[in-house]
């Protein structure tokens, strides 16, 4: 695992949560290497927005407000119910296949500390048929910005049965080809994880 894998990971599951800043020098006597290569890995980072740059000192781990978070999930919702919608239309049995094997791979990760990347690689699936890799990654951007905002609140653990449940929802209608009933549900947990997230950097 490379300085910026580690270090994403450590964002992605709330070790590192929003608004942490990210010294050089502490950083490279914690990994036990020069500056070079923790800069390095922060420019990576800063690519993929997970963190802000700070000239001369380090990063900060991105912190977004209330306002900022709900236009992120509403750009979610445009964004993956149109893949999904576009996906449904082109898959076939193979894709199908895949769906579910990701499907249940991610329900065994769900709760524990990997549940994001299980989380994507279900997504990423349904996804995938569609053939639109720029809007892919474009959402593989935002999902991983909520995902480091929900990661330092004990309470998503809470959340997992429901999801789960939500998950095997919409791939059922994938399968079966039920292109509305699929965008509905999806909808309905995109918008379920925002209230999830909002509800509580309210508190």
């Amino acid at each position: 695992m490379t300085l910026a894998d580690a270090l994403r990971q450590e964002i992605l599951t709330g070790r590192l949560p929003p608004g942490t800043v990210l010294s050089q020098t502490e950083l490279a006597s914690r990994f036990g290497v020069s500056r070079i290569p923790v800069r390095d890995a922060l420019q990576q980072l800063a690519a993929q927005r997970l963190v802000l740059v700070l000239p001369g000192k380090g990063a900060r781990v991105v912190e977004l407000t209330q306002d900022e978070l709900a236009e992120i999930y509403d750009l979610r919702v445009l964004l993956e119910c149109d893949l999904l919608r576009r996906a449904i239309e082109k898959a076939g049995a193979q894709d199908h296949a895949e769906a579910e094997y990701a499907l249940r791979k991610s329900s065994l990760e769900a709760g524990r500390p990997g549940w994001v990347d299980g989380d994507w690689l279900f997504h990423a699936t349904l996804y995938a048929p569609a053939g639109r890799m720029k809007q892919l990654s474009m959402v593989q951007e935002l999902r991983r910005t909520c995902a480091m905002h929900a990661a330092r609140y004990e309470a998503l653990a809470d959340r997992t049965p429901a999801w789960i449940t939500q998950h095997e929802g919409i791939f059922q209608a994938f399968r079966k080809g039920r292109t509305d009933d699929a965008v509905r549900r999806l909808q309905r947990h995109i918008e379920a994880a925002r209230a999830f997230l909002l509800g509580h950097l309210d508190r």
